[in-house]
């Protein structure tokens, strides 16, 4: 990797120096030390320490246990708050990747106003006037802006600016896709830019909304509308950058617009990098159907595994659990790679998602070129998903996408694989996922894309990492 391997964070005390650098820390492998808890450690309790020997011998073993933990290598240091004041401090500081989390005085007193810590009993008026004084020094680092952005989000900011570029793989089989790490982007005629990603990594481009809601006929004509307005033509080139139902919506408008536009995807999410931007599908919900509607086409595909870092838990989970069903279908060696690192996945180690990335889009372009049209092989990707979509279905899409296709894989292997059963739902189990049995999906089951008259095409697991295709009659599903 391309980043300095010791690591600091600077900033005032409720800024989330701590929760931020643990969480860098184990995304990156790395040693974590937060500085009041190994002060705390080999002194006592601070609040302790300031009363019997006061702020300036604080401060004199601070700096020296600073001194000792940065010739560490391979470390992520959080610090207090104060360790600026300090002109050692500093040096040592300015010989690490130090960043400044940065976060609005007022915001910052609610936070921590409550504590116990000794410079907190000064009041507002001390603890503004500290900030005051601390704000310029804090200044000559990298300034993260940590105001309205959770825990993830920055982290996945700061593991973007240490690691720089990367390339991990490309593939030219079906269609191009690269897979890197902090790739600069050539220009395009126009970007569509989901709201949530956009708000995140300040990414350049037209707001669209993200999510199941924005996928219909509606949003469809709205993008068109735009394509019109920009007069734009076959040869223009645009790029759709956000999750799954995004990509899937603009991407229909694209190769609808003129019979087909030039454009390409930068998928944000892990369920988009792994699924929906890869296989050239695209498709929008039609009176309440998922993916009723929709045609094939061919973009190059950039996806970069940082931007997926930055998503709340269940979401991250959400691309998990269909690169597991990969795995579970096609390929043995993915699923027990992903059954041997569960631990790492539930942290979001970045070498282990760069490599389920890349073996899913690699599994997934494989089964594509040999099925482009999605005539047979490529029906095992369904595993999971008749019940999956019949679940998001009732629950009027109340239930995420990753636990109805996790739901839905315990379901349908009990039913037609059970000696697979009990492994699929330890795996599942082990990502902590809130799994629940949904009444009223059998209902859907008969709107179901995947029919064949009064059939449905099911996955049917011979052995982990291959599978077979066969015909169940749909009545005989609803009866179950």
């Amino acid at each position: 990797m391309n980043f300095k391997n010791r690591i600091a964070l600077v900033g005032m005390m409720g800024c989330g120096k701590s929760t931020v650098g643990k969480r860098i820390a184990q995304v990156l492998g790395m040693e974590y030390v937060d500085l009041d808890s190994e002060f705390e450690r080999v002194n006592g309790k601070i609040e302790d320490y300031f009363k019997r020997y006061g702020e300036e011998n604080f401060r004199s073993q601070e700096t020296k246990i600073l001194e000792d933990v940065s010739k560490k290598e391979g470390i992520v240091i959080s610090t207090g708050g104060g360790i600026v004041e300090n002109r050692k401090n500093l040096e040592i500081l300015k010989s690490m990747k130090t960043f400044y989390l940065k976060v609005d005085p007022e915001i910052l007193w609610k936070r921590v106003s409550q504590s116990d810590r000794p410079l907190v009993k000064e009041g507002k008026e001390g603890f503004l006037k500290r900030f005051e004084r601390r704000k310029a020094i804090y200044e000559n680092f990298e300034i993260i802006d940590a105001n309205y952005h959770d825990v993830e989000e920055i982290m996945a900011k700061i593991v973007a600016k240490l690691v720089g570029f990367e390339k991990i793989d490309e593939f030219d089989l079906y269609q191009h896709v690269e897979i890197f790490h902090g790739k600069k982007l050539d220009g395009v005629d126009l970007s569509i830019v989901s709201k949530n990603f956009k708000n995140i990594w300040d990414f350049d481009g037209i707001e669209f909304d993200d999510g199941e809601g924005a996928k219909d006929l509606q949003h469809v004509q709205r993008i068109w509308n735009l394509f019109h307005s920009k007069e734009l033509n076959r040869n223009s080139k645009v790029r759709i950058a956000g999750g799954g139902t995004l990509t899937d919506m603009a991407g229909f408008a694209c190769i609808t617009y003129m019979r087909g536009m030039n454009f390409e995807l930068i998928p944000t999410t892990f369920l988009g990098m792994v699924d929906a931007s890869v296989g050239g599908k695209f498709a929008i919900n039609f009176n309440g159907v998922k993916n009723l509607i929709g045609s094939f086409g061919k973009p190059d595909v950039l996806i970069d595994p940082i931007y997926a870092l930055s998503l709340e838990y269940e979401r991250f989970m959400e691309g998990i659990v269909e690169s597991a069903k990969i795995g579970i279908v096609y390929d043995k060696v993915l699923f027990e790679y992903m059954e041997e690192k569960v631990e790492k996945i539930k942290l979001k180690n970045l070498r282990v998602i760069d490599e389920i990335i890349r073996r899913s889009v690699m599994d997934k372009l494989e089964i594509t070129f040999k099925d482009p049209q999605d005539k047979e092989l490529r029906h095992i990707l369904n595993f999971g998903h008749t019940v999956g979509h019949g679940i998001e279905s009732a629950s009027n899409n109340a239930i995420s996408h990753g636990r109805a296709v996790a739901l839905g894989m315990i379901i349908e292997s009990k039913l037609f694989s059970p000696a697979f059963n009990q492994r699929i739902r330890n795996f599942l189990d082990a990502l902590d996922l809130k799994i629940e049995e949904v009444p009223n999906w059998k209902s859907w089951i008969k709107s179901d894309k995947k029919r064949e008259n009064d059939f449905l095409i099911i996955p049917v697991l011979e052995e982990i990492g291959r599978s077979r295709l066969e015909k169940i009659w749909i009545k005989d599903l609803s009866d179950l």
